[in-house]
This record gives C-alpha cells, sequence and structure tokens, in this order.
C-alpha cells in the first residue's frame, strides 16, 4: 500500500533526479583539471555572456566568446592552484577592501567622507552590479591577488619608481590634464524628500525649509540648526559640511539638479541661501570656501585637501601603471604554467546558440 507519505517522497525523488539528470546533460563549453574536474556549462556561460551584453549593449562577437572562456578557465585554475598552496581570502580581508572601495568612491565624488553601504550599494545597482555579484567577482580578484604575491612577490616589489625625465615628459604630454576646476564648499541644512509620496507631504518638507530659512534670518546659528533640523546625518555633526563641489562633476550634477547644482557657484564665501530644491530634497546653505579654475604646474599641490603636489601624483600613476602592467605579465606568465600542467578542454561549438 502507497502511503501518502511515500507518495510526496517518490515525487520528490523524480523531481530531484530531474534536475540532477538536467545538470548532468548541461553542454559544456569547458572543461578544466588542475586538481579536480570542473565544468564551465553553457547555460553558465550564456548567462555571462547575456549579461555581458546587457551591459555592453553591444553583442559579443564569437572571438570575443572565446577571450571569455579563456578568461572563466584563468578562474578556475587560478582557484585550484591556490586550494592546492592552502591561499585563502578571509571575510575580514573581503570586509576591508570593501571599505577602501567606499573610500576611494566618497573622495571621486567629492563627499568628504566614505560612502555609507546604501550608497555604494546603489552606484553598485545603477552600473548593472548586484551586491552579490560583486563580492564573488572581488573574492576572486583577491585570490588572485594572493596568489601572484605568493608565487612572485620579489618581482612586484623590485619595479622602480619613475624617473624625473619619466615624469616631465608625462606631464607635458597630459598638461591641459592638470588643472583644479572651479570649486565650491558649502554646509547645508537638508530636507530629505525622496521617500514622501505625495504632494502633501512634500509641501510640509518645503515649509518645514522655509521656517528653518526664516530662522537663520532672524539670527540664529547655522551650525545649531543642521543639528536641530538636518536629515544628513553624515553631515549634521559635522556642521552641515557638504564637501567640495566641482563644476566638472557631471555625476553630481545629474544627481542634485542642473539648478541646485549651480547655485553656489553664484554666491560669495559667507553668504546664506534661501531654500534651494534639489532632485533630493531641500537645502538651505551657506558657502564656505571657493576656489577658481587655474592650470597647475609640476610643483603646485592638487586642491582642495591633497597634500601632494602634481610631481608627486605623476609619480604614484606612473609607479602603479607599471605595477599593473608588470602584475599582468607575472600573471599571464602563471596562467601559462598551470594550462600546461592543466587537462583543459574546450568545446567551441557549443560558444554559440
Amino acid at each position: 500500500m502507497v502511503t501518502k507519505r511515500n507518495a510526496i517522497l517518490a515525487v520528490l525523488a523524480l523531481t530531484l533526479g530531474g534536475l540532477a539528470f538536467a545538470d548532468v546533460i548541461d553542454k559544456p563549453v569547458a572543461t578544466v583539471k588542475l586538481t579536480r574536474v570542473e565544468a564551465i556549462t553553457a547555460k553558465q556561460f550564456r548567462q555571462k555572456v547575456e549579461m555581458l551584453e546587457e551591459r555592453s549593449r553591444a553583442t559579443l562577437s564569437l572571438e570575443d566568446r572565446k577571450k571569455l572562456l579563456d578568461l572563466l578557465i584563468g578562474e578556475i585554475l587560478i582557484k585550484q592552484a591556490a586550494a592546492q598552496e592552502n591561499i585563502t581570502v578571509t571575510q575580514a580581508e573581503l570586509t576591508a577592501r570593501m571599505e577602501q572601495a567606499k573610500k576611494s568612491g566618497g573622495l571621486q565624488l567629492n563627499l568628504n567622507r566614505d560612502l555609507t553601504d546604501a550608497e555604494f550599494k546603489s552606484l553598485l545597482q545603477q552600473s548593472g552590479v548586484s551586491w552579490e555579484e560583486y563580492s564573488d567577482q572581488l573574492q576572486k580578484a583577491l585570490l588572485q591577488q594572493k596568489y601572484v604575491m605568493q608565487k612572485k612577490r620579489a618581482v612586484l616589489e623590485a619595479v622602480g619608481q619613475p624617473t624625473d625625465a619619466e615624469i616631465l615628459d608625462f606631464y607635458e604630454t597630459n598638461k591641459q590634464a592638470f588643472v583644479a576646476p572651479d570649486m565650491v564648499r558649502f554646509k547645508h541644512i537638508f530636507i530629505d524628500t525622496r521617500n514622501l509620496a505625495d504632494k502633501q507631504e512634500k509641501d510640509k518638507a518645503l515649509q518645514r525649509a522655509e521656517e528653518i530659512s526664516r530662522e537663520l534670518k532672524n539670527g540664529a546659528a547655522f551650525d545649531e540648526l543642521v543639528v536641530k533640523y538636518s536629515d544628513d546625518k553624515a553631515s549634521r555633526y559635522k556642521g552641515g559640511d557638504f564637501g567640495y563641489l566641482r563644476r566638472d562633476d557631471q555625476a553630481r550634477r545629474q544627481l542634485l539638479g542642473k539648478d541646485f547644482f549651480e547655485a553656489p557657484f553664484k554666491m560669495k564665501v559667507n553668504e546664506s541661501s534661501g531654500v534651494l530644491q534639489s532632485s533630493i530634497g531641500y537645502h538651505v546653505i551657506r558657502i564656505t570656501e571657493k576656489i577658481p579654475f587655474r592650470l597647475l604646474a609640476l610643483e603646485d599641490p592638487i586642491p582642495p585637501q591633497n597634500a601632494g603636489t602634481v610631481r608627486q601624483e605623476i609619480s604614484v600613476q606612473l609607479t602603479l601603471k607599471k605595477q599593473a602592467d608588470v602584475y599582468q605579465q607575472i600573471l599571464q606568465d602563471l596562467l601559462a604554467e598551470l594550462k600546461k600542467k592543466a587537462e583543459i578542454k574546450k568545446f567551441e561549438d557549443n560558444l554559440t546558440w
């Protein structure tokens, strides 16, 4: 007699068995074995291709697909070789690198602070990258770096500093890139409207901003109003410091809206505004600093807060480029060695569909 429980188990067995069978018969585009066999299936490869095509808004040619397959094979080889050497990436290392990325993002956007987790994830989303995908790619990149460093640290550390002649040549060739754009720094009292659903709520937010502006005109201290009213948690206890706004910052122009973006550049130092509307809310601002546009000489410091000179920045850029070139050559050499040791089969007929 077949019980209800047995019938359910039978259905589950058939279902799971079908899934397993489907995985087995999914055509491979490659198999890789350094220490164990791993397959790159046609389904996995197609997902990668479609994701890249969606981001680039272009169709990958057969040659592009072959290059992508080589990259995926390389990832497997590095993963297996690293495991063989007992090289791993810890969660602490991943977290530390993410913190570096948030700091770098804040600097690039001239926020005068690190990106928050929400801002960082939002930027990833805007670029079409999910948090899970970013974490996965970061883990693979760190594993690759640790493997290369363990195998060829001495070669990387032997990369020399650029010469004075190389620095001068780079400066003369790229002189037009070394400019200080118009910049303005201001404090703001911010009323956030991004999560307000209807006109009535937005009208109340505007009334609140206008009341703050009146208090300021009646003699209230700006910094006290910031602490009392501002929705910008990051700057609330820093006097409302918005940081530097660069005239050439197209990303923030788009984020904030043209009218708000242009307003601070038309104001004078120590001048306060009335209520200004951006794409994200209402602001009352006070200008604290203005830096005019100018070309930078080789020994000039790079504004606004970088104590380093143009010469030092060029030296860093050239050193990083040399290191990157050497790193890529080392990586290619290591992969070539691993490919000789590994068993790799490609099924290029399965690269198209």
